[in-house]
Parts: C-alpha cells; sequence; structure tokens
C-alpha cells in the first residue's frame, strides 16, 4: 500500500510543479504586454491605458475580479484572455456571414456562374468581382445586405468594359 501512495504524491507534485510552470510560463508572456498596456510605469493598468492600446472595456471589467477599476498583471492576464476571446469571436462572426451571402449568392439563378468575391470586417461586406451588366451588381448587393448580421454593404464589382 506504500509504494502505491508514494506513486500518488509523487505524480500530485509532479502536477503541481507543471500547473505552477505553465502559470509562471503565462505570466512572463504577458509581463512585456502589460509593461506595454502600463504607461504610466505605476505598476498596474487603468481601464484609460488598457483601452488606449485598443483593448476592450468589457475585457477589462471581466479580468478586474476585484473590482478595483485597475488591473494588476494578474488580472491583466485574464483581462487580455477575454480581449482575445472577443477578438476570435468577431473573426468568428464575420466568417459566418460571408458563409451565409456566398450561400444566398450561390442560390440566386441569375448569378450562377459569376465569380462574386464576398469579403467580411466587422459585419462590413465587400462584393468584388466583375459582371456583365449592373443588373447581377445591384442582384448581388440586394442579397448581401438582407443577410442578418451586415451591417453595410460595399459593392465594388467592376462591369465589363467599364474602367
Amino acid at each position: 500500500m506504500k509504494p502505491h501512495f508514494s506513486r500518488i504524491l509523487k505524480f500530485s507534485q509532479a502536477a503541481l510543479l507543471v500547473a505552477f510552470a505553465g502559470h509562471a510560463a503565462r505570466a512572463a508572456d504577458a509581463r512585456p504586454d502589460f509593461a506595454h498596456c502600463d504607461a504610466n510605469r505605476d505598476g498596474v493598468v487603468t481601464l484609460e491605458e488598457f483601452s488606449a492600446r485598443g483593448r476592450h472595456e468589457q475585457a477589462f471589467r471581466a479580468g478586474d475580479t476585484n473590482k478595483d477599476g485597475i488591473l494588476d498583471p494578474d488580472e491583466f492576464i485574464k483581462a487580455q484572455a477575454s480581449n482575445d476571446r472577443a477578438k476570435a469571436g468577431r473573426y468568428f462572426d464575420d466568417a459566418w456571414i460571408t458563409a451565409k451571402v456566398k450561400a444566398q449568392l450561390l442560390k440566386e439563378a441569375r448569378l450562377q456562374g459569376l465569380d462574386i468575391g464576398v469579403h467580411t470586417n466587422q459585419g462590413a461586406v465587400r462584393l468584388s468581382g466583375t459582371v456583365a451588366t449592373p443588373a447581377p451588381a445591384a442582384t448581388a448587393e440586394r442579397i448581401a445586405a438582407g443577410v442578418g448580421g451586415v451591417r453595410a454593404v460595399r459593392n465594388d464589382l467592376q462591369i465589363e468594359g467599364n474602367s
């Protein structure tokens, strides 16, 4: 029984060592970014400093676990992770919008066979490519504007023969 307990103890110690090493590595990776955000070098990051570096208030609030209005280095890691998740969510939303617009364009019989490019950035869709007449360009724009989540449509479709 004793050798079994000894193995469990050693395994537990190893797991704790790996966990602490991982936390230290994450903290070390965050330090340069923390220093970059701590503009006045007072050892904490305020909402103003966090926002000035292009990060979002909601991520700051999520990281500020003790609700004192400032981020220490550990809270900064949480806030940064929350900010990164928000960025990933926006990217996913844009990819989803692009896929929905492309699917709707493919369904439209008048647009079949046309190579219409669709790019989405923060809900704004840009249509690109070449069409024979203005009618398909207008149809594509109307379809894109009708897709849920689209905030704006920029129609850069070129009419063949027009420069």
